[in-house]
C-alpha cells in the first residue's frame, strides 16, 4: 500500500538533495572556467542558483494546475511547441547548431518543452484512442506521425541526443499504453535506419560514433572528450580525490559542468559517491512510478509515467556516456548539471507529478 503523504515528501526531498549535489559540483567544476572567462569564481554557481529559483516557481505553478487543464489544451500546447521549434531556425546559431530562442535577459531551448509535449500528447492520445490502438491506420500511425514531426525538427537543429531520448520515451509509452508490438517494432525498423543515417550524415557526428568504439584512434580530436572522461572516472578510484580536488576540471575535460558532470562526481567522490548519486536517481524514479500507479485514470497514469521515465532515461544516458558505454549525446544530468532550460523544465515535471499525487489522494 502506497502512503501518498510520505510519497510527496520523498519525491520533494530527493529532488532537493540532487539539486544540492548539483550546486556543489557546479561550483567545484565551473570555478576555473569562470575565472578563465574573467568572471567571479561563483559566476556559474550564482546563475544556476537563479535557475533553481525559477525552477521552483515553475514547480509551484505546475503544482497548482489541475491535470485536466493539460488534457483540455493538449493540442494548443502541441502547436505552440511546434511553432517554437520552427522559430529556432530563424535564431543565431552556436557551435554549428540552432537550438535556442534568444530573448532579453533569457535564452530558452524549445526542445526541452518538446519533451513534455510528446509525453503529454501521447498520454492523451493513448487514453482517448484506447480501443483503436490495435489498428495501425486509425490508432497507431497518426500519433507516430505527429511525434515524428517534432522529432524531425529537433534532429535538424541538430540535437541527436534529445531526438533519441524522445523516440525512446515515445515507443516505451506506446508499449505501456497498449499498442501492438508488431506495429511498434515495424516503425522502429523504419525509424532506426533514419536515425543512423542522420547520425552518419554529418562528418563530425560520424566521427564521434566511430571514435566511441575506439576513442584512441583520434585521441587529440574527436576521441579526446571521452578519453578525458574515462580518465576522470578512473582516477577517482574507490573513494575519490575529495571535494574540489578534481584535476580534469582544469580545462582537460570539456563541458565538465554540463554534459560530463558525472565524471567529476566520480573523480572527486569515487565509485562510492558516484554510485550513491546514481542510486538516488533510481530511488526518485521508483517513487515517481509509485505516483503513476496511484491513478486509475489512464491519462494521468501515462502522463506521470512518461515524465518519470523521461527523467530516468536521460540520467541513464548521461551516466553511460560518461563511462563510455554510449556515444556522446550532449545530454545533461537532470537536477545536477548546469543549465537553465533543463532545470526549469525538469522541476516543472516534478510539479506535475506532485499535483498528480494530490489528485490521487482526493480521487
Amino acid at each position: 500500500m502506497i502512503n501518498i503523504k510520505d510519497l510527496r515528501f520523498q519525491i520533494l526531498a530527493t529532488c532537493a538533495l540532487l539539486i544540492m549535489i548539483g550546486l556543489i559540483f557546479i561550483y567545484n567544476t565551473s570555478a576555473p572556467q569562470a575565472i578563465r572567462l574573467e568572471r567571479h569564481e561563483l559566476y556559474f554557481f550564482i546563475k544556476q542558483f537563479i535557475h533553481v529559483i525559477i525552477g521552483f516557481v515553475a514547480l509551484m505553478a505546475a503544482y497548482k494546475i489541475p491535470l485536466e487543464f493539460y488534457r483540455r489544451f493538449v493540442m494548443p500546447i502541441f502547436f505552440v511547441t511546434l511553432l517554437l521549434l520552427i522559430v529556432v531556425f530563424f535564431m543565431p546559431g552556436a557551435n554549428g547548431a540552432k537550438r535556442w530562442i534568444y530573448l532579453p535577459f533569457v535564452t530558452f531551448q524549445p526542445s526541452e518543452l518538446a519533451k513534455f509535449t510528446v509525453v503529454l500528447y501521447l498520454a492523451h492520445y493513448l487514453d482517448k484512442k484506447n480501443d483503436r490502438m490495435w489498428d495501425f491506420m486509425t490508432g497507431f500511425l497518426p500519433a507516430t506521425l505527429l511525434v515524428g514531426i517534432l522529432a524531425a525538427l529537433i534532429i535538424v537543429e541538430p540535437d541527436f541526443g534529445t531526438t533519441t531520448l524522445i523516440v525512446v520515451v515515445a515507443f516505451t509509452m506506446f508499449i505501456v499504453g497498449g499498442a501492438r508490438l508488431t506495429h511498434i517494432f515495424g516503425i522502429i525498423g523504419i525509424v532506426l535506419p533514419v536515425l543512423v543515417a542522420a547520425l552518419l550524415a554529418g562528418e563530425y557526428r560520424k566521427a564521434r560514433l566511430l571514435n566511441f568504439l575506439d576513442p584512441w584512434q583520434d585521441q587529440y580530436g574527436v576521441g579526446y572528450q571521452l578519453i578525458q572522461s574515462l580518465a576522470s572516472v578512473g582516477s577517482g578510484g574507490f573513494f575519490g580525490k575529495g571535494l574540489g580536488n578534481s584535476t580534469q576540471k582544469l580545462f582537460f575535460l570539456p563541458e565538465a559542468h554540463t554534459d560530463f558532470i558525472y565524471a567529476i562526481i566520480a573523480e572527486e567522490t569515487g565509485l562510492i559517491g558516484a554510485s550513491i548519486v546514481f542510486l538516488i536517481i533510481v530511488f526518485l524514479f521508483r517513487k515517481n512510478l509509485q505516483a503513476a500507479l496511484c491513478h486509475e485514470d489512464k491519462f494521468k497514469r501515462l502522463l506521470v509515467f512518461g515524465l518519470s521515465f523521461l527523467i530516468f532515461v536521460q540520467s541513464f544516458v548521461h551516466v553511460f556516456v560518461v563511462i563510455g558505454l554510449l556515444p556522446t549525446k550532449g545530454l545533461t544530468l537532470p537536477f545536477v548539471s548546469y543549465g537553465g532550460s533543463a532545470i526549469v523544465v525538469t522541476m516543472f515535471f516534478i510539479g506535475v507529478i506532485l499535483r498528480s499525487i494530490d489528485e490521487a489522494e482526493n480521487q
